[in-house]
């Protein structure tokens, strides 16, 4: 027999798969599907393990499935409670209880010895808040069980709250805040919430530095005392243990507990009447859109199975899986993007999310989303395909089963039920209606439930290199996602043409005096030796920066021997590690311009000058000027009136791991070709030292090498 040659063979193989391609693809040939010949067996009716039930003299309700094959005892707490009760300035409560309780100390043992203790017996405990209930989880070793609930039975009913611990959470917290935009499939889930269920609703919620600053040890105490109480406590319990013993050591150790729940009542979602189509928000550093298209979906009946199946056979066949029609067309046959997932989406006790959301490249923008609402066009107005309905039902059915692969994830979901009052034989009744779904079932679930003209459609992308004009798609209207700073502590009164021009007065006379040399500034280099402390550790970073001005400049830190490069070229940047490069948004670039004195003094036009008062500061007089843009972002500068040095700068914290107002107090100045060099500073987050800065070096006007500002990577 001839062989073939190499080119020859790969070309035979190709024809075969092709072959092999249009002979098996679904559409592509009338003949059968070897696959649909396969005779599948019945499925073995399903059996949860049994659930033993108690409840304590004071209502806590006791839940158990023994599990013999570990000696671990795994424990869960559901209290009603939670996110959807928080008051609209303060949101973000919830979670800071949630972990103050698990971090705060008790009132017979302070936090360090809480998790020592825990620690030496192996006991792990955590809290978290959900949008309706809180959560605890525990577990221990079987022999550890009655002094594992001693302690959380302390932990709940003596919380201490510590101080110094909620402003550590506050901390943390605060520091999401301001890496909140870093994620765009975050900010894409955040504002389409917010455009559903409205800014102010608890369900659209988002945590801000003023929300954090509201939150204080009464608002804590208050908010635990509103749910934290035994009869407000379902608790499951899996592991080598009878129901006896479970219930005698929590009527030990929760036994004395005779307070009341005192729930608020459920907050009420509102429909909202937006008077546009399309909300786009700008983010110059994508090369892609994320995107949501939708409307509020539904409140689930608790009772009605015949409808939640109809539901997770419409979603299965048109928006969830690989197999899903939006997969199909947009990126299978389309190739517009790599994901694309949503559905007809419900809650217990509000309306949930019908949505469709997906990613794709910034100039098939309008394209993708014309083509969601092409599907969404026609699973309205035709029936599906017989292959379709049983496919979906099969992957239904077939892996069920795989919700309830182990006792703890059974018995959490039998906790979820009897919480939201989801009759016994829900699941079992789920399981026969799937079957029964017909195409016309799922024709009218998608006419019931899809509204296209009531469909609000979010963008997060980059609007100049978008193909098309947005306004194809209906009216719209500009999303502001910046991040509002943290508050002043003091008021700032209202500016007077007075105030502005004193306070230009200040500004334009310290640029004729002590810092005349910014006229003339073209470059600068300096070293300097940082001191960063964060949740109480020390780390030192050596910098060397390159200045080009106006827009240019070069600075390399080296941190525990790993070197960060950051290079800026106008409005563009990068930034270098490990190998690995990420380009910086714009928007950074210029809210890291704003505030430094170079564009202080040359970009005067940019800003307001607003002069605020004399104060004294260590013995100092100094003049308080408040400056700010038209972006809000401000800074204040304290100009010492004996030195005409500005000592002391307050701005919003950028430092990494904290959050607040960031206070620069400077020293050790010396006057290089007129420009004044602060060689020593503190910088203090909430009366803290975050940071210390000594100054090495400092050149004022050397020759540069302007290679060092390509963004280009140097092969």
């Amino acid at each position: 027999m001839k062989k073939l040659s190499t080119a020859k063979y790969i070309k035979f193989f190709c024809a075969v798969l092709v072959a092999a391609l249009f002979l098996f693809a679904p559409g592509l040939t009338a003949k059968t599907r070897k696959v649909d010949k396969i005779k599948y067996p019945q499925l073995n009716k399903f059996q949860l393990p049994e659930i033993a039930k108690a409840q304590t003299a004071n209502s806590i309700k006791l839940r158990l499935i023994k599990e013999e094959k570990l000696p671990i005892i795994e424990l869960d707490i559901i209290i009603k409670g939670g996110e959807a009760y928080e008051p609209g300035a303060k949101a973000g409560l919830a979670s800071v209880m949630a972990r103050l309780l698990r971090i705060g100390g008790t009132k017979n043992t302070a936090p360090d010895k809480l998790d020592l203790l825990l620690d030496s017996k192996g006991i792990t405990i955590s809290f978290s808040a959900g949008t309706d209930y809180f959560n605890i989880s525990l577990t221990c070793l079987k022999e550890n069980f009655p002094a594992a609930v001693a302690v959380l039975a302390e932990m709940m009913q003596f919380p201490a709250f510590d101080k110094e611990k909620l402003e550590e959470i506050k901390t943390q917290y605060g520091s999401t805040v301001s890496r909140r935009n870093d994620d765009p499939g975050s900010i894409n889930n955040r504002e389409f919430k917010s455009l559903i269920y409205g800014k102010d609703s608890p369900f659209a919620a988002v945590l801000e530095y003023e929300y954090l600053e509201n939150i204080g040890r009464e608002d804590i105490a208050g908010f635990y005392g509103l749910f934290f109480a035994p009869d407000n406590m379902l608790t499951g319990v899996t592991g080598p243990i009878e129901m006896a013993e479970v219930k005698a050591v929590f009527e030990k150790h929760f036994g004395a507990w005779k307070r009341k729940a005192r729930l608020p009542a459920y907050p009420v979602v509102k429909k909202q009447a937006l008077d546009f189509k399309v909300a786009f928000a700008e983010k110059s550093s994508l090369n892609q859109s994320y995107l949501s298209i939708g409307h509020l979906g539904i409140e689930e009946d608790v009772a009605d199975y015949k409808e939640k199946a109809k539901i997770k056979i419409f979603n299965s066949i048109f928006s969830r899986g690989f197999t899903s029609r939006l997969v199909r067309r947009v990126r299978v046959k389309m190739g517009l993007t790599y994901g694309i997932g949503g559905g007809i989406g419900s809650e217990y006790l509000y309306p949930g999310s019908t949505s469709f959301s997906t990613f794709t490249k910034s100039e098939s923008t309008i394209t993708a989303i014309k083509a969601i609402f092409d599907e969404i066009d026609i699973i309205r107005k035709e029936k599906v395909s017989a292959a379709e309905l049983q496919d979906a039902k099969d992957y239904f059915l077939n892996s069920y089963v795989f919700n309830f692969s182990t006792p703890q994830r059974i018995l959490y979901s039998e906790l979820e039920r009897e919480f939201y009052g989801v009759p016994a034989d829900f699941q079992e009744n789920l399981l026969d209606s799937i079957k029964g779904v017909t195409a016309d079932d799922v024709l009218q679930t998608a006419q019931k439930y899809l509204h296209p003209d009531k469909m609000i459609v979010f963008i997060l992308g980059k609007e100049e290199d978008i193909e098309g004009k947005l306004s194809e798609l209906g009216k719209v209207k500009k999303i502001d996602i910046s991040i509002p700073p943290p508050p002043l502590k003091e008021e700032i009164p209202e500016a007077t043409p007075q105030m502005l021009e004193k306070g230009r007065e200040k500004i334009s006379a310290l640029l004729k005096g002590k810092y005349r040399g910014y006229k003339k500034l073209k470059t600068m280099t300096m070293e300097m030796d940082t001191t960063l402390t964060m949740q109480g550790r020390t780390l030192p970073i050596a910098v060397k920066a390159t200045s080009l001005f106006p827009d240019k400049s070069y600075s390399v830190m080296t941190v525990m021997g790993m070197k960060i490069e950051v290079i800026v070229n106008g409005d563009e940047g990068v930034m270098r590690q490990m190998g690995q490069e990420r380009p910086m948004p714009k928007e950074d670039i210029e809210n890291n311009n704003f505030g430094e004195l170079y564009h202080i003094f040359n970009s005067k036009d940019k800003y307001k000058f607003q002069y605020l008062k004399e104060v004294e500061v260590d013995g100092k007089q100094y003049d308080v000027i408040y400056m700010f843009d038209a972006a809000k972002n401000w800074q204040k500068l304290f100009i010492n009136k004996e030195t005409q040095f500005i000592e002391i700068e307050e701005k919003v914290s950028k430092l990494p791991g904290t959050s607040g107002i960031a206070r620069e107090v400077k020293s050790g100045f010396k006057v290089i070709s007129g420009i004044p060099v602060a060689y020593r500073s503190k910088t203090y987050v909430k009366d803290k030292v975050v940071s210390e800065v000594e100054v090495k070096s400092v050149k004022v006007n050397p020759v540069v090498d302007k290679k060092l500002f390509d963004l280009k990577k140097k092969k």
